[in-house]
């Protein structure tokens, strides 16, 4: 019998100061027509992608990145208080064996010119040397595609939006 990779663990915390207004802000976190905008990877194609935002509902978003490995992000909400907070429990499989599995929370809070969302979660990760820095590293990423997704969002017209 083989002996696994060491299960490494730990928390991820990260907050931005959105100049948007909470709604907006949730509604691009939760609605599924904004998370294909930004709750990607590089180089990544969809494959599969679905969002049922209730308790006990599940998000799916099954991709391929450019070198053929295939990624599949499962999720399953616990708690939804619209534009207040959610939580919801994920699982990760890349290239077909389970990568991580963690809790997750989100809270959108007004705030001085826009909302601060806060972002919270618990991870244990199963291959080899990935662990909650690699995670914070990814998820400091992804949330500054979501601010860029935003801030397209809430643009005035004929007003340029920097990446």
């Amino acid at each position: 019998m083989s002996t696994p990779d060491p299960m490494n663990h730990g928390a991820v915390e990260a907050s931005r100061q959105i100049a948007a207004p909470r709604q907006v802000v949730y509604d691009a976190w939760t609605a599924l027509e904004h998370r294909r905008q930004w709750f990607v990877g590089p180089a990544w194609t969809e494959i599969e992608r679905s969002v049922d935002l209730r308790v006990g509902g599940t998000e799916i978003a099954h991709g391929r990145f450019a070198d053929g490995t295939e990624s599949i992000y499962t999720a399953r909400y616990h708690l939804i208080e619209p534009a207040v907070r959610l939580i919801y429990a994920f699982d990760m499989h890349v290239a077909g064996s389970h990568f991580s599995v963690s809790l997750a929370g989100v809270e959108f809070e007004d705030s001085l010119g826009g909302t601060k969302l806060t972002y919270t979660e618990q991870g244990f990760f199963l291959q080899g040397d990935y662990d909650h820095t690699s995670r914070d590293k990814g998820t400091q990423g992804l949330l500054d595609q979501f601010v860029t997704h935003v801030s397209t969002l809430t643009a005035r017209p004929g007003q340029r939006v920097s990446p």
